[in-house]
């Protein structure tokens, strides 16, 4: 998929949206859910890497009793994510701008419920595994974020970080479930929501690989 082009006037365009999101994230951790305006019992589902944000708004929408957060690093990408949002007037969808290799400055102990990671970069090419966000130095942070009974969706194209991530969640102590090499044509597709870039990868014949990593 085409990189997206740098778009203009993000500061005036965001603070146009400035609902959906906060300049200043780090000042919510641990209070994520009085931030935004919900309850302490409320889940929270985080989305690392929401790209242009159709996963997101969809999920938010079809889950209106759930808190949910989309984190993404590029300011353009974010702010296309946030435009939408904001059109669709999303009560319980909000954005971070911010890097997932400090995600634990962001959430505090046993904050989120879910955490979804979507079509992550597989770093394969430039053989640096450790930036992988299914390495395990980054399932042990989301373990401490997460509550009791809380789990990681992840989808990918890529045979190898699959593997890699499997391995990964099995030696970090997760239990995995729901499988499948073949999403689209699995029991699980009922209920799956196609990204930008899941969808590119379908027309093309590749099939998607999705598990679920469950907190023991």
């Amino acid at each position: 998929m085409a990189r997206m082009r740098t778009k203009r006037n993000i500061p005036a365009r965001m603070e146009r949206c400035h609902e959906r999101w906060f300049d200043a994230p780090l000042l919510n951790r641990g209070k994520w859910r009085e931030a935004c305006g919900f309850a302490e019992d409320i889940p929270l589902w985080l989305e690392i890497g929401c790209g242009k944000g159709k996963f997101c708004t969809e999920m938010a929408l079809r889950h209106p009793e759930v808190l949910y957060i989309a984190m993404e690093r590029d300011a353009s990408v974010t702010l296309a994510a946030v435009e939408k949002a904001h059109e669709l007037e999303i009560p319980n969808l909000f954005f971070i701008r911010g890097d997932a290799g400090i995600i634990e400055n962001y959430f505090a102990e046993d904050e989120v419920d879910r955490i979804f990671l979507n079509f992550s970069d597989p770093w394969t090419r430039q053989n640096k595994p450790k930036r992988r966000l299914t390495y395990r130095d980054f399932l042990n942070k989301y373990k401490v974020m997460m509550r009791a009974g809380g789990a990681v969706e992840f989808k990918t194209d890529n045979d190898e970080l699959f593997d890699f991530s499997l391995n990964e969640f099995r030696e970090t102590g997760f239990v995995l479930e729901d499988e499948t090499r073949d999403l689209h044509n699995s029991v699980f597709d009922a209920e799956n929501i196609r990204t930008e870039f899941e969808q590119k990868f379908a027309d093309q014949g590749i099939t998607i690989k999705r598990v679920v990593a469950k907190m023991l």
